[in-house]
C-alpha cells in the first residue's frame, strides 16, 4: 500500500452493512486523522475471515465491496485497504500484519478499535496488546464503545442480516441509519409488467449482493438525477413458471418518456407490503397488484401527513 507521509489513523475490519456501529468506529477514525491533519484509512478483508479461519460457506454481502467503497468515501475515509485474506495473511502477528498494511515505519498515529476487536494469529492482538504495541511504534489506540438498539440489542452484522432475511426493513433502517437499498443497471425483461399494465425496470444486481425476504415492498427510487416513489418486487415470478430470483421496479410517478434500459437505478426498500406468492391466473395477479399499489399510495400519504405535523 503507498501512502503519503501524511499522518495515518486506521481502523480495520470487515465493515459489512455499514450500520450505525460501524458509522462510530469510521467517524472517529476520520475525526482522529483531522485532528492531525493526516488521512483516515480502513483496511478490511475479501473474503471474509471466517471462510478461511472456519471454514464457513462465503455468504452474500449487505454491501458489497463497491457499494462499501462508495459509502465509505462518503463518509470522509480517504484510502480503503482491501487485504485478499488467506492462510498467509491469517499467520501474520499483529506487528506483521500491520508492516504487511501500511509498510514498514508508516506514520500510524492512531488506530481505532471497534468493541471486542483482535487480530493477529490466534487473536492475539487485544487491546492491551495493540496498547504495548503503539507505545513502541509511536501509536496511539482508541476504542469505540457498543452501540445498543433501543431494546437494548448489540448493533451487529449478523443481527442487521437476520432483519433483511425476514424483511423486517424498518427495523434494518434502524439499524443502518437509512433503508437498505439495492442499486444496479435497469436491464430487459419478458415485458410481462407492461403487459399487465405494471411496467417494472429490472435490475441487474452485484451476483454477491444480499437481497431481502421475497416480497412486494414500497420503496424510494433514485433515477436519471431525480427521485420517486415504487413498489419492488423481490422473487422469482412463480405465477409464470419457476425461475431465478429477480428485482424489479415499478415506477408509480414517472412516465415513460425517457429510456431506462441501461441506466443506473437504486431502489431503498421502505416497508415489506406482503410476501410473495403464486397466482392462479395473472388477472388474480393483477388484482393483488391493484391492492398492492393502493397500500402503497396510502404508505406515502401518511408519511407525507406525518411530515407536514411535525
Amino acid at each position: 500500500m503507498t501512502l503519503t507521509a501524511r499522518p495515518i489513523a486506521m481502523t480495520i475490519g470487515v465493515f459489512d452493512g455499514l450500520h450505525r456501529g460501524h458509522q462510530s468506529v469510521i467517524s472517529a477514525t476520520v475525526a482522529a486523522a483531522r485532528e492531525r491533519q493526516g488521512s483516515a484509512v480502513l483496511t478490511t478483508f475479501d473474503p471474509h475471515p471466517d471462510v478461511i479461519v472456519r471454514g464457513a460457506p462465503p455468504r452474500p454481502w449487505i454491501t458489497p465491496p463497491d457499494e462499501r467503497e462508495e459509502l465509505l468515501h462518503a463518509m470522509g475515509v480517504d484510502r480503503v485497504h482491501v487485504v485478499r485474506f488467506d492462510k498467509d495473511v491469517q499467520s501474520l502477528p499483529p506487528e506483521g500484519f500491520l508492516d504487511r498494511v501500511l509498510g514498514e515505519g508508516a506514520p500510524l498515529r492512531v488506530l481505532v478499535l471497534g468493541p471486542d476487536f483482535a487480530m493477529g494469529r490466534d487473536r492475539v492482538g487485544n487491546r492491551a496488546y495493540l496498547e504495548a504495541l503503539g507505545a513502541r511504534r509511536g501509536f496511539e489506540v482508541r476504542e469505540v464503545p457498543f452501540l445498543h438498539e433501543a431494546n437494548g440489542g448489540k448493533l451487529s452484522s449478523t443481527a442487521l442480516r437476520t432483519l433483511l432475511e425476514e424483511g423486517r426493513m424498518e427495523d434494518a433502517a434502524s439499524m443502518l441509519g437509512r433503508p437498505y437499498a439495492l442499486r444496479g443497471r435497469i436491464g430487459s425483461g419478458a415485458g410481462r409488467g407492461t403487459q399487465l399494465g405494471y411496467p417494472t425496470a429490472n435490475l441487474e444486481l452485484h451476483p454477491e449482493k444480499l437481497l431481502p425476504a421475497p416480497g412486494i415492498y414500497v420503496s424510494e427510487n433514485r433515477f436519471l438525477g431525480r427521485s420517486g416513489h415504487g413498489l419492488t418486487y423481490v422473487g422469482s415470478a412463480g405465477t409464470f413458471g419457476a425461475g431465478p430470483v429477480r428485482v424489479e421496479v415499478h415506477l408509480l410517478d414517472h412516465e415513460a418518456k425517457e429510456p431506462l434500459l441501461g441506466k443506473w437505478l437504486v431502489t431503498s426498500l421502505l416497508a415489506r407490503l406482503r410476501e410473495d406468492r403464486v397466482f392462479e391466473t395473472p388477472e388474480a395477479l393483477v388484482q393483488a397488484m391493484d391492492q398492492d399499489r393502493a397500500r402503497a399510495l396510502d404508505y406515502w400519504r401518511s408519511r407525507e401527513k406525518t411530515r407536514g405535523s411535525r
